[in-house]
């Protein structure tokens, strides 16, 4: 009799012991997770208290009411039909869900749905434990705003070149050679065309002038490495889509002319110079500031061309250097040939027939 209470006794021990040990898993559990739990048809049975500080709801507000009382309008219906096919089929289903609180604040977990079986594998009743991810997904989307930002600054394709995935690990002094083709445009007589404009109107003005060549550049497989006050240097890695774009930028100065001079204005004309060859790619400055840059004689050799582009009365010029890369479908002509600066030997002149 004395083993059988005492068996006993020894028994409610342990069940006391494994119920407080519960207990406190429960506790831990509670205190550092999200959790819910719904019956089969998704009616909240259960939540607990960071559920509810999460959710801005009390207790009372959520037992009893569907669990997409704190859905997000921006959260996917489709995500939600896969969950309930997942845990209806008795699996775990795990995803990142956007939710809305009561007083419609956007708050993120992380989750875990898991389904809670009868003894003979039907599903009773499911669980659900969260993470708040709410800052983290907040400051993921804001850096990879500041990035989205910074390609406004710093073309990506110049970021490509260096072989630098983006902003954070450039330093200055890294660089490269190639070989690319430089084209120059820029706006003739923009002073005194300036002098009709306030500083606001002027800005306004160019701003839509290249908001006409920017997509002529970008559609023949260039880039703009920088503005340069009414001006713009574009860079393309082959000679005959640095020429086509500048046909087209031509083509389509034409249309913006026609908007610009309805509102009286004066036609803007441009000279385009066209030159290729090696350049260094790279960045100057210090970890505190710096700019990402092409220099080199290339450079130096378009930057001339255009200038010389009133002198020879045409609008674009190209050197024989990028004549060689063009196809049998442009139709060049020869200008002439000129001694540029800071150079021996002259230089042979085309442009567009």
């Amino acid at each position: 009799m004395e083993q059988e209470i005492e068996s006993e006794t020894q028994e409610f021990i342990e069940k006391t012991d494994l119920k407080e040990l519960l207990s406190q898993y429960k506790d831990a559990i509670d205190k550092s997770t999200i959790v819910s739990m719904t019956n089969l048809h998704g009616k909240i049975t259960y939540a607990n208290d960071e559920f509810c500080r999460l959710s801005k709801y009390n207790r009372d507000e959520l037992v009893g009411q569907p669990h997409n009382i704190v859905r997000h309008p921006d959260m996917p219906k489709e995500a939600f039909r896969n969950m309930w096919a997942t845990i209806k089929a008795g699996r775990i289903w795990k995803g990142v869900v956007e939710n809305r609180a009561k007083d419609g604040s956007k708050y993120i977990v992380n989750t875990t749905i898991i389904p809670i079986k009868n003894p003979d594998g039907t599903n009773k009743e499911y669980i659900g434990i969260r993470s708040d991810i709410s800052e983290l997904v907040f400051s993921q989307n804001k850096v990879r705003s500041l990035l989205e930002a910074s390609s406004k600054f710093v073309p990506s394709q110049f970021l490509n070149e260096l072989k630098s995935t983006d902003l954070t690990s450039i330093h200055p002094g890294e660089a490269t050679n190639l070989k690319l083709t430089v084209l120059f445009a820029d706006i003739r007589g923009f002073t005194s065309i300036s002098e009709k404009f306030s500083s606001a109107e002027i800005f306004r003005n160019l701003n839509r002038y290249i908001a006409h060549m920017e997509p002529v550049v970008t559609k023949n497989s260039g880039f703009i490495d920088k503005f340069i006050g009414d001006g713009l240097m574009a860079l393309f890695h082959n000679g005959e889509d640095a020429v086509r774009a500048g046909k087209e930028m031509l083509e389509e100065l034409e249309q913006f002319n026609k908007e610009f001079t309805k509102e009286g204005n004066d036609k803007i004309r441009i000279g385009i110079g066209i030159h290729t060859g090696p350049v260094a790619l790279g960045t100057v400055g210090t970890e505190a500031r710096m700019n990402t840059t092409v220099i080199g004689d290339t450079v130096n050799v378009a930057a001339r061309m255009e200038k010389l582009t009133k002198k020879a009365k045409v609008p674009l010029l190209f050197t024989e250097e990028t004549f060689g890369e063009l196809s049998s479908t442009f139709s060049a002509k020869k200008v002439g040939r000129s001694v540029l600066r800071g150079r021996i030997n002259a230089t042979t002149l085309y442009t567009l027939d």
